[in-house]
């Protein structure tokens, strides 16, 4: 397990990043305290670990598919694997999750129209192998997403966390 040195200045250049990903290592280093070498370093380590992506999240109506569905499926016993697999290879599917609760799997899906999504729905999805059941809502407007979410926690004060022990999920 990293110390909690080590984790806290991984939280620094994060919370950095998340304020600006485009900055150099240079401003960076000089922003956290470090050579820009261990920020480079570091940068590396966390993207490798998988604790740190970078990405250019266009917006969905921009890419022609303005539609926003939330999938609620439960899936038959043993076929939730399977079933998670294949809603991933899927390009309308920009999430899929493995959830607890009445239902098993949670799929966020983007769609030119609604006609699209109707026909995605019950044509594609609704004749998977291992669907029992599926409820489909329709996004009005998004209030906050996670990219957005982690700017609040760039400028949050972590220190509170600092003696708990911290382990990284993969």
């Amino acid at each position: 397990m990293a110390s909690k040195s080590s984790i806290e200045k991984d939280r620094s250049i994060i919370r950095e990043l998340v304020l600006d990903a485009r900055q150099t290592n240079v401003a960076l280093a000089a922003k956290v305290g470090l050579s820009e070498g261990s920020v480079r370093r570091r940068v590396d380590r966390l993207v490798t670990e998988g604790q740190l992506h970078f990405a250019a999240i266009p917006s969905a109506p921009l890419m022609g598919r303005p539609v926003h569905t939330v999938f609620q499926i439960q899936s038959a016993p043993g076929t939730t694997d399977e079933l998670i697999e294949t809603l991933t290879a899927m390009s309308e599917m920009a999430y899929v999750y493995h959830v607890t609760g009445q239902f098993d799997i949670i799929a966020v899906g983007y769609f030119a129209s609604s006609e699209d999504m109707r026909r995605f729905s019950t044509e594609r999805l609704g004749h998977l192998r291992g669907v029992m059941e599926i409820r489909s809502v329709m996004v009005l407007r998004v209030a906050k997403r996670a990219h957005e979410w982690a700017r609040d926690i760039a400028s949050d004060d972590d220190s509170a966390d600092a003696d708990e022990p911290v382990t990284l999920p993969n």
